[in-house]
């Protein structure tokens, strides 16, 4: 469909006399002092009637038909260009930082697939079926089920928004449904936990060890550890302020949690003083672990990293010495922590749910026999 031209009264003094030659659906707006020119053209995606900026008001009519040209290259709607747009979004600021890191993993991977006739985040949004969805999601599951079924949110999270502010006629990831991945049921054993934390322990991450033994002294998950702060501390104990949906709790102070805690700071606050750094008035913004060498806050990227180094160092050590050494998650912190609880474990945890508990809980019931009365 082609747009119809849209006419104005006023032009640059410099495009006046040539206005006839302009390309057809380009019109100058003039805002105030300075104007630029604009070109109308039809949403592929809507079918809708829509304007967009080219070029500055000084272009040239050689400028102003190359940013017209180029224009019609970036009229169609993809993948990538809704991702981008979702991701200036208000809605968009409203994620979490953790959540926006996932998804900009999941924006690149997605968009930088191949397919037979180029990138799959380059393909005209209108070229997508509910198989082109399907097929993507099977074969990244493939190679891993966890983040296939996180790229699909990604997915439906894009379409659905695309939907809401009429970017797109028709929601074609909703016939798409997540692959079953049965949650992750690995028991550290103790010799496992102590086996890593020494090995972390003789590491250059310093922050490592603590914050493996405060995830597991209060059942916490990484980065529920990492946004700990002298906030946190309290006369009875530490306040735990939990994430995706938990209750929050206070975990009482026992005599090993109150010296990781205080070795934690007391460690923290020499790099303050090493570094020079002016040490924070307000406790929350006074963050538990920070790195050695900036002094800045130690991220969920930059703590994964440690991880993993320390996970490769254990497994080299155990290999040398002929150990048998089974390497663990931080995410299997919190569940040997849940697992091995006295007591009631969904409060201790936070839970709201049984089915929740199931997931952590791996410890077995014990029973009597039958005729045992």
């Amino acid at each position: 469909m082609t747009p119809k031209p849209r006419t104005s009264t006023r032009y640059p003094p410099h495009i006046l006399n040539d206005k006839d030659k302009l390309p057809n659906g380009v019109w100058y707006h003039s805002f105030r002092k300075k104007g630029h020119w604009r070109v109308n053209y039809c949403d592929p995606s809507t079918g809708k009637q829509k304007s967009k900026r080219i070029c500055d008001g000084s272009a040239s009519m050689h400028e102003i038909w190359q940013a017209f040209e180029f224009s019609k290259k970036t009229n169609e709607v993809t993948f990538r260009t809704l991702s981008f747009d979702f991701q200036k979004s208000f809605k968009w600021r409203e994620l979490s930082q953790l959540t926006q890191q996932d998804y900009q993993f999941c924006h690149d991977k997605i968009c930088e697939t191949k397919t037979k006739t180029g990138l799959l985040g380059d393909e005209p949004i209108t070229n997508w079926t509910t198989g082109t969805i399907r097929k993507y999601r099977d074969k990244r599951g493939e190679q891993s089920i966890s983040r296939a079924n996180k790229e699909m949110s990604y997915i439906k999270r894009i379409f659905s928004w695309a939907i809401e502010y009429e970017k797109i006629k028709n929601n074609i990831s909703l016939g798409v449904t997540k692959l079953k991945n049965p949650p992750r049921q690995h028991y550290a054993s103790d010799d496992d936990y102590r086996f890593l934390m020494e090995v972390a322990e003789a590491s250059g991450y310093w922050y490592l060890p603590y914050i493996i033994e405060l995830a597991y002294e209060c059942r916490m998950r990484s980065i529920e550890v990492l946004e700990m702060s002298d906030a946190n501390e309290t006369a009875e104990g530490l306040i735990i302020n939990r994430a995706k949906g938990s209750k929050d709790n206070i975990t009482l102070w026992s005599d090993n949690l109150f010296s990781v805690w205080n070795r934690a700071k007391t460690k923290r606050n020499q790099i303050l003083e090493e570094k020079n750094l002016v040490r924070q008035i307000k406790p929350e913004l006074r963050w538990l672990f920070i790195s050695d060498r900036t002094g800045d806050k130690i991220t969920s990227r930059g703590l994964k990293s440690a991880k993993t180094r320390v996970s490769n160092l254990a497994k080299a050590k155990a290999e040398k010495l002929g150990i048998n050494f089974t390497d663990f998650t931080l995410h299997d912190v919190k569940r040997k922590s849940i697992s091995d609880t006295v007591g009631d474990k969904m409060a201790a945890s936070g839970h709201r749910s049984q089915s929740m508990m199931n997931v952590y809980d791996v410890s077995k019931q014990k029973v009597k026999p039958t005729r045992d009365k």
